[in-house]
């Protein structure tokens, strides 16, 4: 096996899971993005999401007790097996004492800690399901998919926001550099329950459908979208080892974090360069920056400031993509997205558009365009949360990269 520079074994992807509104496989949701199409619509109030249609868990992973399970935690478990099965990790592959989860859970307990809650007031304590306590704490999610796939190494729950997910394959890459276990999942999972809903719109959070739009002049809010996406992380020679071809390798990651919002771009430029330097990279080596924007004026405009800091020279080089203005913010699950879109990018070339960017707001980077291309390389995926938490990965789409 030949190590990274600074001696780190390669960390690689072996398999992939993937459900959104545009598509449960990769090449589909590569197919729908690079053809402009959006997921976001008009809610029952007039404000933009995106929800998967028709989702039955049945049809990507029978688990014992899934029906108690709510809609983020279901999510996550067939994204989890989808990803599996891609990695050829099932039956033997993989010992039950090392394979290990790392979840990216903001708020998936949410719902069912309101219904909880809601039952305790409604009927009392003699009355309410019991089950739902423990499914009611904010590391439930995790513990369910670890359980659901007896993961024994560990399992651990990450919670920044929209951030969280960039973190837990962070984590990840740490937690199987150091044989902590043989192969790690990291997924993260997102669909908003009413009251998350509710209390993002009373704050003014969200678009008209109509008008949701990323990086542009016109941006008005964010709109939530509905999602899951697990990766298996190994080391490249047990990958090897079992005869799988691996589908990228993760070279540096990094993090900071803003105490107030506007020290919220430097906060980011500064992760980004920890990334870079994990990966002994420098900015002119990046083909591609896939952004965490999500409509938040502020919050694009910080992004973009960033990039342009970060990048420098270079910053007009690389097509930025966001994958958010055609999935909307999928909070835990949007970095491992946003991953996963630079990924296939640098593997087929083809760079999706970021659809209704008519008039940037921030000038100096190559928002991607129709017809965009890429070169095979190295990407940076970005990302921050509402509370401050900035991430950054930089990835390969080959080891000899």
């Amino acid at each position: 096996m030949t190590p990274l520079p600074g001696g780190r074994p390669p960390i690689v992807i072996s398999g992939v899971g993937v459900i959104t509104a545009l598509g449960d496989d990769l090449d589909a949701l590569r197919e729908a993005l690079c053809s402009g199409r959006r997921a976001v619509v008009a809610s029952a109030d007039g404000a933009g999401e995106a929800r998967i249609p028709d989702f039955d868990s049945a049809r990507y992973a029978t688990i014992r007790g899934m029906r108690m399970y709510n809609r983020t935690t279901r999510l996550g478990i067939c994204a989890t097996k989808l990803a599996l099965v891609d990695a050829a990790m099932e039956a033997d592959s993989c010992p039950s004492e090392e394979l290990g989860v790392v979840t990216a859970s903001t708020s998936g307990h949410l719902g069912t800690l309101i219904e909880y809650d809601r039952s305790l007031v409604a009927v009392g304590l003699q009355r309410t399901n019991p089950a739902w306590m423990p499914l009611a704490i904010p590391s439930a999610p995790g513990a369910m998919i670890a359980l659901s796939f007896g993961a024994k190494a560990f399992s651990m729950t990450l919670s920044q926001g929209a951030a969280s997910s960039l973190d837990a394959l962070g984590l990840g890459m740490r937690l199987i550099e150091s044989r902590r276990a043989r192969a790690c999942v990291v997924v993260g999972a997102f669909s908003p329950c009413p009251e998350l809903s509710l209390a993002a719109s009373r704050a003014g959070m969200f678009a008209p459908a109509g008008e949701f739009r990323v990086f542009d002049r016109r941006s008005r809010g964010t709109a939530f979208g509905e999602a899951a996406a697990a990766v298996v992380l190994e080391r490249l020679d047990d990958c090897q080892h079992r005869g799988k071809t691996p589908m990228a390798v993760l070279r540096g990651y990094g993090s900071a974090f803003a105490t107030r919002p506007s020290e919220l771009s430097a906060a980011l430029a500064r992760a980004g360069r920890a990334a870079l330097r994990m990966a002994t990279l420098g900015s002119a080596d990046i083909r591609l920056v896939s952004s965490g924007a999500n409509g938040l004026p502020e919050r694009d405009r910080s992004e973009a400031r960033a990039l342009v800091a970060l990048l420098g020279d270079a910053a007009a080089q690389p097509p930025v993509v966001a994958a958010k203005a055609s999935l909307g913010e999928c909070v835990d699950a949007s970095g491992l997205l946003q991953m996963l879109v630079a990924l296939f990018a640098l593997r087929s070339g083809a760079v999706p558009p970021i659809p209704a960017l008519d008039e940037p707001d921030v000038p100096g980077l190559r928002y991607a365009r129709p017809h965009m291309t890429v070169d095979d390389g190295h990407a940076l995926a970005t990302a921050t949360s509402s509370t401050g938490a900035c991430s950054a990965l930089v990835l390969s789409a080959r080891h000899a990269a």
